[in-house]
């Protein structure tokens, strides 16, 4: 059975899936899926695999006429001809009865389409310290334990399936942006029993130090944030994905958190403690715990160095794609002007020259990393450096740790701060403005 679309781009055609899905599953109680999605360029379609509606199995899909649009839906059984009971049924017919369910499931997600049902998300979050509380234009924060807090954020879509998807998906938007506007690691976490529960909200907001970049953004054992973070986490919570420009700045604050994650499982793990043997014959190291949540270090070492310095060196090329209108070389296709020249730009612009330099260094030693296996991390540890050679190394010689990865963290992320201040509220403010 095939019905008449007609829709032209990518965010129109996922708008009515997703209206589609939700409206199936009123109909026919269930809409679960074999999802094996496969394309035929020859024939322009995608087959997005098969839909359990109860009473039928249908392979599902489309056709377009370019990428991102649905042209005509299908509906039809396995192979046109399915399997139920040792016995063939017939090629789905439009005018059977679940022909015309069908055609009606779709006349209403057509109908339907941005038609939400309110929903309210609560998530919990949990750091080294717990967020202070605070309240925007739609959301606010709640601490309910020594290190966890609650979120409270409004949110709409067209079913209880979709709107976890995107509670999940917000939800890591948000800790992807406050560990850079914080220096800290978030975690998702369950709620906390609620007898013990002694819900926080201070009398009055306290708010991040004023060009803050080293260390934590911590006050009196609580994560504070800025005025205009708390401005930016409700523009974040109220975007659906219309912004292009902030959704690529999520993106880099994606990779920004993820390697804090990898950057905490070095420094927020464990410490040492050295113990020299009485008879001067070596020295024993003892290994304490000082967070409990970042038991994977323990058997995934020093690597973490490595994926930490590419991801927070990767934030930084993310983020210089907003607003990039890059000219091609015509006998090589790539950009004349390089990701690392526009990186070094981006710092020199926040920070300084000098770390604009150190940070191109990095890049430099990130590319080796990746591309020849040259490690960041000394192969040869001492207990006390020792002076040897290195025919890669920027002086010659082997360095214990070729990157800073508390520096970095810090210059990336204060990067990466100035950032969203000056473009995204720059341009809200010319809006207002005129």
């Amino acid at each position: 059975m095939i019905l008449d679309i007609g829709l032209t781009n990518v965010k129109d055609s996922n708008e009515f899936l997703r209206s589609l899905w939700s409206e199936v599953a009123k109909e026919f109680g269930k809409c679960a899926w074999h999802y094996t999605p496969y394309k035929n360029k020859q024939i322009n379609t995608i087959t997005f695999g098969f839909m359990d509606i109860g009473v039928s199995v249908l392979m599902t899909g489309i056709t377009y006429k370019n990428n991102g649009s649905i042209i005509k839906l299908f509906f039809g059984y396995r192979d046109t001809q399915y399997e139920y009971k040792g016995e063939k049924e017939e090629e789905l017919k439009r005018e059977s009865e679940l022909g015309q369910r069908l055609v009606r499931v779709v006349k209403r997600a057509r109908r339907g389409m941005r038609k939400y049902n309110d929903y309210f998300a609560i998530p919990t979050i949990k750091s080294l310290f717990p967020l202070s509380s605070y309240e925007g234009e739609n959301f606010k924060t709640e601490i309910v334990a020594d290190n966890v807090t609650k979120i409270y954020f409004p949110l709409s879509a067209y079913d209880e399936n979709q709107v976890e998807g995107k509670i999940t998906q917000k939800s890591n938007q948000v800790m992807d942006f406050l560990s850079i506007e914080t220096n800290l690691p978030f975690w998702a976490t369950s709620n906390p029993d609620r007898e013990s529960q002694e819900t926080k909200v201070f009398d009055s907001e306290s708010y991040q130090e004023p060009d803050f970049i080293d260390g934590f953004s911590v006050k009196n054992g609580y994560v504070t944030i800025s005025k205009d973070a708390k401005e930016f986490l409700s523009c974040l919570i109220r975007n659906d994905g219309e912004d292009e420009n902030l959704q690529i700045y999520l993106k880099a604050c994606s990779h920004f958190h993820t390697a804090r994650k990898y950057d905490a499982q070095i420094h927020d793990f464990h410490g040492y403690i050295d113990h020299p043997l009485d008879d001067g014959s070596g020295v024993e190291v003892e290994m304490y715990t000082k967070n409990k949540d970042l038991k994977t270090a323990l058997v995934t070492g020093q690597s973490q160095t490595e994926i930490a310095t590419t991801l927070y060196m990767s934030a930084l090329e993310v983020v210089t794609l907003i607003g990039f209108q890059g000219e091609k070389c015509k006998e090589c296709n790539q950009y004349k002007y390089g990701i690392a020249n526009r990186v070094r730009t981006l710092v020199d612009k926040y920070l300084n020259s000098y770390i604009a330099g150190q940070l191109n260094g990095y890049y430099d030693k990130r590319s080796k990393y990746l591309h020849r296996g040259y490690l960041l991390t000394n192969d040869e540890p001492t207990s006390n450096s020792i002076p040897l050679l290195d025919v890669d190394g920027e002086n010659g010689c082997k360095f214990p740790m070729q990157v800073s990865l508390i520096n970095l963290r810090e210059s990336t992320s204060y990067v990466l701060r100035a950032f969203y201040k000056e473009f995204f509220f720059s341009k809200e403010r010319t809006r207002e403005d005129t």
